[in-house]
């Protein structure tokens, strides 16, 4: 079960998971969200729809969601506050963010860089063989470094919270 084939038919029998699930709870279902990915290597922008689209079902989760409020911007304002006032749900918000093709980018020529943005700014830059080499591997952490990328599009800085930090408490929060 290789390649784009393989991540779609995990991705539609989770989404039939989650589905059921929902059906159970008498919970509503998860809007869709519309994502700008502006990647022209068309392998890499289904790596990261796909990524953005395991994100946003992963953010579904309160657990998960509570990450807004493991940090603060520059100013020491909790990110949920951030995320509120802009009348956002952590879902949504993926879909405010661009994603751009970051191969100029000079931090994508370090080893295990997979994406990259400035606190405030609603850019990320995804360095593609990276992305993609890690995606087959690890979707998990390609999710959760996006919305990694999300925190700092907020306003999050780093050094501290260290890089690592930041996506081990993702990944903590968000596993299933």
């Amino acid at each position: 079960m290789g390649g784009r084939n393989g991540r779609s038919f995990r991705t539609a029998s989770l989404a039939l998971g989650l589905g059921l699930s929902f059906a159970a709870q008498a919970e509503p279902e998860p809007v869709p969200v519309a994502f700008n990915v502006r990647i022209a290597h068309e392998a890499t922008a289904d790596v990261v729809r796909d990524a953005l689209r395991g994100a946003a079902e992963r953010l579904e989760s309160p657990k998960c969601q509570a990450v807004f409020s493991d940090f603060s911007d520059l100013s020491g304002r909790p990110l949920q506050e951030r995320l509120e006032s802009l009348g956002q749900t952590p879902q949504a918000y993926l879909g405010q963010i661009f994603f751009y093709d970051g191969s100029k980018e000079p931090r994508c020529q370090s080893e295990g860089v997979l994406a990259v943005t400035s606190p405030g700014s609603h850019v990320v830059h995804v360095c593609p063989k990276a992305i993609r080499a890690m995606y087959w591997r690890q979707p998990l952490y390609v999710e959760a470094i996006l919305i990694h990328e999300a925190l700092h599009t907020l306003g999050l800085g780093e050094n501290p919270p260290t890089s690592r930090e930041i996506t081990s408490r993702v990944v903590r929060r968000c596993r299933r």
